[in-house]
């Protein structure tokens, strides 16, 4: 953690991968509200140090976007923690709200849908990643629509995270900035710090998709499928305007929300 550039990313004791997206710029007079929403990686392991730091940061609520099968694999589920005075059971002690969101539903992840989803992203180019993307897109909406709605109402900050706080956190928070009028290009350089982030981790995830039958021994493709190339989230913002025609289009069709929310969710961000 202490090699990452700071801003964006902040040093929390236990949480890969954590970085406020406050900052970025949408134009040159403008940037994104700094303290409002951070990402990361699993906070499962964050430790007392960290929950001291994500009290000073302010943190209220925190949504998990992943699976049960996945709360499951990491050993904890529900709330539950090896540790009660860390972990989520920590966070809750110190008046932090978790709110599951899950994208996938859990019959996503059996061992077939899992293959199929790493396959896709093992892929060269970027094709692999637009379909992943295009089902998270697909599958998160109603949980998405709940994260929005937090946001248009609820002026406090807050965590959004998945296992590695890439993907499923990486294609929300591409929405958000999309939104806020961020180019494009700084959506996509915005996604590709995760890069950075999870440099520390990478051998760990490399070794887990490593002992999957869709990526036994196939070595490039686990390491594509770890990466956040910029190009990645560039040809995701493509596809999303075909199928949806704009980013705001998205959210008031497959998310509900509505005019008033994103003048709300905008203004609690631009600044």
């Amino acid at each position: 953690m202490a090699d990452l550039p700071s801003p964006p990313f902040i040093t929390v004791p236990g949480i890969a991968n954590f970085r406020d997206i406050g900052g970025t710029p949408i134009s040159t007079s403008t940037k994104v509200s700094s303290g409002v929403l951070f990402r990361s990686a699993d906070p499962s392991n964050v430790t007392q140090a960290g929950l001291v730091k994500l009290k000073d940061l302010g943190v209220t609520h925190y949504f998990d976007l992943r699976s049960t099968i996945e709360i499951e694999r990491d050993a904890w589920n529900a709330g539950q923690s090896a540790d009660p005075e860390t972990g989520v059971e920590g966070t809750r002690k110190i008046g932090i709200k978790r709110y599951w969101a899950p994208v996938f539903a859990g019959d996503d992840y059996s061992p077939e849908k899992i293959a199929l989803r790493y396959r896709q992203y093992a892929r060269e180019g970027t094709e692999g990643f637009s379909h992943a993307y295009a089902d998270i897109l697909r599958a998160g909406a109603p949980s998405f629509s709940n994260i929005f709605m937090h946001l248009a109402n609820v002026p406090s900050p807050c965590l959004i995270h998945c296992t590695a706080g890439k993907d499923r956190t990486g294609v929300f928070v591409a929405l958000l900035l999309s939104l806020l009028g961020c180019s494009d290009e700084t959506v996509a350089g915005e996604y590709a710090l995760t890069e950075q982030g999870l440099a520390e981790k990478k051998s760990i995830f490399l070794a887990r998709l490593l002992q999957t039958e869709a990526l036994k021994g196939d070595q490039e493709g686990a390491e594509n499928m770890v990466g956040a190339r910029a190009a990645n989230m560039l040809a995701t913002l493509v596809m999303l305007r075909e199928e949806y025609g704009s980013v705001e289009d998205y959210l008031k069709n497959m998310c509900n929300l509505t005019d008033r929310d994103i003048r709300n969710i905008r203004a609690r961000f631009i600044h």
